[in-house]
């Protein structure tokens, strides 16, 4: 009996504990690879497609988004779970392809800094505006990064991807 109690628990712990912890950054603006995320609350399965340049293991698919060449746009995301390292505070950063089939990325708009939120599941919301290059392309990726520089995270895998196929139509 106290088998199975026990049992039960770990049962219980990895359905509640284990979505929360798989969650660390959604994009839908442009629409992140894999389609539309509930961004409601910690846990999203699509928004763990995370570990591993240059997009966290998620394969192309279907550009979602055109993007003028010139003009501005805003990418809009979600940190929902924050991993402040204040010996080493991280960063949230997007960055742009050129080329279809590239995994040469250039920076796309400013930094956002990682902040110390008190409780890592917190949910918050930002916006990076960057200036979309004058380029045809079809396929390009247009990507978000949290860089929470955290070694708690394990080797190599401090690192959070989403990733958008975009076309973008020069000007």
């Amino acid at each position: 009996m106290v088998c199975l109690r026990s049992l039960v628990c770990v049962a219980v712990a990895v359905l509640f504990v284990l979505p929360a912890c798989m969650c660390h950054v959604c994009m839908w603006s442009p629409m992140q690879r894999g389609g539309k995320v509930d961004i409601s609350m910690p846990g999203a399965d699509l928004c763990y497609m995370v570990k591993g340049a240059p997009c966290g293991g998620s394969s192309p698919g279907s550009p979602l988004t055109d993007l003028k060449g010139n003009s501005v746009f805003l990418v809009e995301f979600q940190q929902n779970l924050n991993h402040w390292y204040p010996p080493n505070p991280g960063y949230m950063i997007a960055d742009i392809t050129t080329s279809a089939n590239s995994s040469t990325f250039s920076p796309f708009g400013h930094v956002v800094p990682d902040y110390n939120a008190r409780d890592m599941v917190t949910q918050t919301n930002f916006t990076i505006s960057g200036t979309v290059p004058n380029v045809d392309c079809k396929g390009c990726v247009l990507r978000v990064r949290y860089v929470s520089n955290n070694p708690d995270e394990g080797k190599d895998s401090n690192i959070f991807y989403q990733c958008a196929d975009v076309n973008i139509q020069a000007n």
